[in-house]
């Protein structure tokens, strides 16, 4: 515990901190669960609202109940009261929640989120000297958010990994990613790891850089570095049915190597080889240009005539940043995006707040259930079709009316342009493509003198001259390609081969598929984190279902090693099973919409990156390995 710091401070402290969480951190200070009763009750949370609806007199009243509690508490020294009855946990996520009873189907899934005593119940006991003894290893493809997390728990059960990365360290697209204005688009203590909260964020929406600073952190915490190999450029993986074990070379320092091992996991990512549409032109452009993706800080924008091909998410982020640089900015929309308001999506976290969040009991992890629970399956309707709706494409039922509306009033509210106000407002329906944070700084960049909208795509480069498809065209000195990752080839240019010579570029030619998103048919001891159909973006976030597959996977290496095998194989007709749930449960969402088309969908139509589940459901499908659905083979006996 730190000095209690002066009265100046500690208004400014309680005046930042979110009122519900605080009032948990209030029971955790004295155990007295009473305010539970009391006349000041949250409502319901709005999305990215952490003041759960409460008047000024209301936090005025609470936050000067809260200063005298500190007081006292500090000057008591007594240690928090964390080992509360499960019953009042139970209130407690209501009352946050402002429900009278918080949901039974949820109250696992949050109160692992909140782990109030820190006891990492997502983590898979497996005995350590056991695993050493089936000798067991693994190899990881990727150390970004996916590979790093099961990284330490392998390590953490003993098991011996090898990761490999293609870049020089970890944090996969927050390493790759710098754009100017990068950042994530899920409340920073709601990005991170549910066992792994330790980071004092700078920024309520973290910067690119936190973000690498906090996965670096985590690898140097867990003693990863030294079971990483950098600048490994995986290449091919080849399962030997003899032995069981996964042969994968890997490019290094000039030199092709090879390292070996029974359980093989793709932890490559969506989002990771940038897309570039050959555009005619495009070779000769006399200027510089590169892939958002790919920033050179060696080309300098200030002053010059900038062209942003794209207006999806990055752009959303980058425009605003480079029309401060650049003499003109030219940005390119091929489709408008949906947005909705967040006026703290460039924030900064007060010094004020950082000192609740280290030193008041429980606020920190309370603070995390307030960023994630108002996101958890909530917007389900919204991205269901009603069969019988018939909004001319608008929209896809009347949730998603409602939703298409309040945008559409948010956007409108801030253009005044008709010609302008026609290019950003999409036909399309709301959810149908990636909704975008946005606190104003977007429609108000694309409204300066400085920077044109054209409404079409890039046809063709003719020196420095961009030409749109419908004829308009501007001069560039510098070409910046925001047209995002070929998120449909979930391991190119890895080439993985299975059982009986099976490449997997074949088997997933048409729809790349994996049973939960994980395992695949004909490649044993062979696993998949956030692969095809497991991108979240209606609930929750990545890191979420990111855990939910990890724990999957240490299921089946717990399996491993208590049973002795030697591998591990989804049968087909699980997999088969599983396909025919998602495609119907998939054509039933906005992402199939006749009207909508984005990177989401496979060029047959078929969505093949996002997941249609409710959180809650996914996480109940993989707490466990379903050993039925998996063939196995018992390890060869010694002699």
């Amino acid at each position: 515990m730190s000095t209690l710091p002066d009265d100046d401070f500690l208004d400014k402290a309680l005046a930042d901190a979110s009122t519900p969480a605080l009032m948990m951190a209030m029971i955790h200070m004295t155990g007295d669960s009473s305010l539970l009763d009391g006349p000041i009750k949250p409502d319901v949370p709005e999305m990215l609202e952490m003041q759960g609806g409460l008047g000024e007199a209301e936090l005025a009243t609470v936050r000067a109940q809260a200063k005298q509690l500190i007081k006292e508490y500090f000057a008591s020294g007594k240690p928090p009261v964390l080992d509360l009855a499960e019953d009042t946990l139970h209130r407690m996520l209501a009352f946050v929640a402002g429900l009278d009873e918080f949901p039974p189907k949820y109250r696992a899934m949050m109160l692992e989120e909140l782990d109030i005593n820190a006891s990492d119940p997502k983590r898979v006991p497996i005995d350590p000297e056991a695993a050493r003894q089936t000798d067991l290893s693994a190899v990881i493809v990727g150390a970004g958010m996916s590979g790093l997390m099961l990284a330490l728990r392998l390590q953490e059960a003993g098991i011996h990994v090898t990761v490999l990365e293609k870049n020089a360290g970890v944090g996969g697209t927050w390493y790759e990613n710098r754009y100017p204005g990068c950042r994530v688009d899920i409340a920073s203590y709601a990005y991170s790891y549910s066992f792994e909260h330790g980071q004092n964020w700078q920024h309520e929406f973290g910067e690119h850089q936190e973000l690498r600073d906090y996965f670096a952190r985590v690898a140097e915490h867990h003693d990863l570095d030294g079971s990483i190999v950098f600048e490994a450029e995986a290449h091919s993986a080849r399962y030997d049915e003899a032995t069981a074990r996964w042969h994968v070379d890997y490019h290094k320092d000039g030199k092709n190597q090879q390292v070996v091992a029974n359980i093989l996991v793709s932890a490559v990512g969506q989002l990771n080889r940038p897309n570039i549409p050959d555009v005619p032109g495009r070779a000769e452009f006399n200027g510089h240009q590169m892939h958002s993706a790919q920033w050179d800080d060696n080309v300098d924008v200030n002053g010059k005539r900038v062209a942003v091909v794209g207006s999806g998410a990055t752009a959303f982020q980058m425009v605003p940043a480079l029309a401060k640089m650049a003499g003109e900015l030219t940005v390119f929309q091929r489709t408008p995006q949906w947005m909705f308001p967040n006026p703290n999506y460039h924030s900064r976290v007060s010094e004020e707040h950082t000192w609740c969040l280290d030193n008041l009991p429980g606020y920190a992890r309370w603070y995390r259930i307030m960023s994630m629970w108002p996101m958890c399956d909530k917007a389900s309707p919204r991205i269901l079709v009603d069969p019988d709706w018939d909004d001319n494409g608008l929209s896809c039922g009347p949730e998603n009316k409602m939703m298409r509306e309040w945008l559409v009033a948010y956007i409108s509210s801030q253009v005044h342009d008709p010609e302008l106000l026609e290019k950003v407002i999409p036909d399309y329906p709301p959810m149908g493509t990636r909704t975008l944070q946005d606190n104003g700084s977007w429609l108000a960049t694309l409204q300066q003198d400085n920077v044109r909208l054209i409404a079409d795509r890039v046809s063709q480069i003719d020196g420095n001259t961009l030409v749109a498809a419908n004829g308009e065209t501007a001069e560039a000195d510098v070409i910046v390609w925001a047209t995002g990752f070929q998120t449909d080839r979930f391991v190119w240019p890895l080439d993985i081969i299975g059982r009986g010579n099976t490449h997997l570029a074949q088997v997933w030619q048409d729809i790349p598929k994996a049973h939960l998103g994980i395992s695949v048919p004909q490649f044993p001891n062979f696993f998949c984190l956030y692969g095809p159909n497991t991108n979240v973006a209606h609930t929750t976030n990545c890191i979420y279902i990111g855990e939910c597959q990890v724990r999957y996977i240490m299921q089946a290496v717990r399996w491993m090693v208590e049973d002795k095998l030697r591998s591990l194989e989804c049968k087909q007709e699980a997999a088969d099973a599983y396909e025919q749930r998602l495609s119907e449960a998939l054509s039933k969402t906005v992402w199939s919409y006749p009207n909508v088309h984005s990177f989401y969908r496979l060029e047959s139509g078929r969505v093949a990156v996002n997941m249609p589940w409710d959180s809650v459901d996914y996480r109940a499908w993989t707490n466990d390995i379903e050993r039925s659905d998996y063939l196995t083979q018992p390890a060869v006996p010694a002699g």
